[in-house]
């Protein structure tokens, strides 16, 4: 019988106080699931504060997210994507930065879209580096909603512990998280998720690196939701997701909310995930607008990209 995500981080021995922030953030998760199932997408006639446009669905899942985060107990302070400004919300333990729904510009077409957490030990977010986070998260809400959670060196394991779950009806009525995959690895994979196409019109080393890829017969999945990209990787073991720059085609991954979550798991799960300096998990948080580009998945394929990543 499947085991829970409470059940499985009794077996992990997770700290009690991450053990419900993560639950607390699960909980959400099933919330926002509910809402994108039954609810129409409209513009809510506001920006976030990074001035991009919203809608109805990012100010519930925002909200949703925050709700659940306090009510936990255990976290101290958080920001996300859609408010940016570190809100105390009362708690003691854990600091968390989360995109509450990532991809909300192709929900209108039915895509898959998801949501990325971080969760950092202590007070603060500023100055940390992604190396530092005690978790991380991301949900795909897809014709299955599943969650995937990322220990950094769990147990025996050198990377970490990536495992997956799936949210189902308990048959008292409520929802719960059921073990899919108990541990996800990735390995060499002819997979490309090449985004940012546009720089390869000045950026000529992923011009050749896109060329590489589909001249030896790579398989494109590519869907324009990074987490629905990223999760292909990891269920089909291995791949790459690739999106570097160029001088009119710039980097708009925000480091705090999307790339630094993503990396852990990705690092965790036994692939690289590495920006223009190296290791994204070595890069400083300087503030919460910091961007950048990215390669994660496959280690060899990670490495095949560096000249594209180094693009000045």
């Amino acid at each position: 019988m499947p085991t829970t995500l409470q059940e499985e981080m009794g077996f992990l021995r997770v700290e009690s106080k991450l053990a419900r922030t993560l639950s607390g953030i699960a909980d959400a998760v099933a919330v926002i699931s509910d809402i994108l199932r039954g609810q129409g997408v409209e513009e809510s006639h506001s920006k976030n504060t990074f001035g991009d446009q919203q809608l109805n669905i990012d100010v519930e899942s925002d909200e949703v997210v925050f709700n659940h985060l306090r009510a936990c107990g255990m976290v101290k302070s958080a920001s996300s994507e859609e408010q940016t400004e570190c809100q105390d919300l009362g708690g003691q333990g854990y600091s968390v930065a989360f995109d509450p729904l990532d991809g909300s510009s192709i929900v209108g077409a039915n895509f898959a879209v998801g949501s990325i957490f971080g969760i950092w030990p202590g007070d603060e977010l500023i100055g940390r580096r992604g190396s530092e986070q005690a978790a991380a998260v991301y949900a795909v809400y897809g014709p299955r909603t599943v969650l995937v959670v990322a220990w950094p060196h769990q147990g025996e394991d050198p990377s970490g512990q990536v495992q997956e779950y799936l949210l189902t009806q308990h048959q008292t009525g409520g929802s719960q998280w059921l073990l899919q995959r108990g541990s996800i690895s990735i390995k060499d994979k002819a997979v490309f998720a090449p985004a940012n196409l546009r720089a390869t019109a000045e950026n000529e080393e992923y011009q050749q690196l896109v060329q590489y890829w589909m001249s030896n017969k790579y398989t494109l999945r590519y869907s324009g939701g990074m987490v629905p990209d990223v999760h292909h990787i990891l269920t089909k073991g291995g791949g790459v997701f690739a999106n570097p720059v160029s001088k009119s085609a710039s980097a708009k991954l925000r480091l705090l909310y999307e790339a630094a979550p993503l990396a852990l798991i990705v690092e965790a799960a036994g692939g690289l995930a590495e920006c223009a300096t190296g290791s994204i998990l070595d890069v400083t948080i300087a503030s919460t607008d910091i961007r950048t580009m990215v390669s994660l998945g496959s280690k060899s394929e990670v490495i095949r990209s560096r000249p594209a990543l180094k693009w000045q």
